[in-house]
């Protein structure tokens, strides 16, 4: 009886320390906070000229955010976009805001083809908490961007 319960009382603690313990690779850590550049308005967007060429293949809003799907070539230097948009605005129902990603490679001669998803912060693109069109440079169709305040 007494060995019963001893082999019981050892296959019990063995068990709770095969649950208890993790391998260090498996605790997933929790993901990094990424930090969302705003969008700058701009009085000459020509400043804005010389970007590398790149890819807009999907834009989306979620409130005040612009999600844009990009395809660039690259690989061996980090790259930097800036969301720009123009300070003037048509006189137009709604009215139209001209916008442009610019992409700065710093030189990257590298041809590997990246896909990101890069996000925004666009209320500065609001026009008095209406209903404002985007015409992002590249992008064929208008986006509707109505502000969360």
């Amino acid at each position: 009886m007494k060995l019963t319960s001893l082999k019981s009382l050892l296959f019990t603690g063995a068990l709770f320390s095969l649950v208890a313990c993790k391998n260090p690779q498996e605790i997933v850590e929790p993901e990094a906070i990424v930090s969302v550049p705003s969008a700058e308005l701009v009085l000459d967007m020509n400043a804005y000229g010389g970007s590398a060429p790149l890819g807009i293949e999907n834009v989306t809003i979620t409130g005040n955010k612009m999600s844009i799907s990009v395809k660039y070539s690259g690989g061996c230097e980090k790259h930097e976009f800036k969301l720009i948009g123009h300070k003037m605005i048509s006189k137009s129902i709604p009215p139209q805001r001209s916008i442009k990603l610019y992409h700065n490679d710093f030189g990257d001669s590298c041809r590997e083809l990246i896909e990101e998803v890069l996000v925004f912060e666009i209320s500065t693109f609001a026009y008095d908490d209406n209903e404002i069109v985007l015409r992002l440079d590249g992008f064929q169709e208008p986006i509707r961007y109505l502000p969360l305040r």
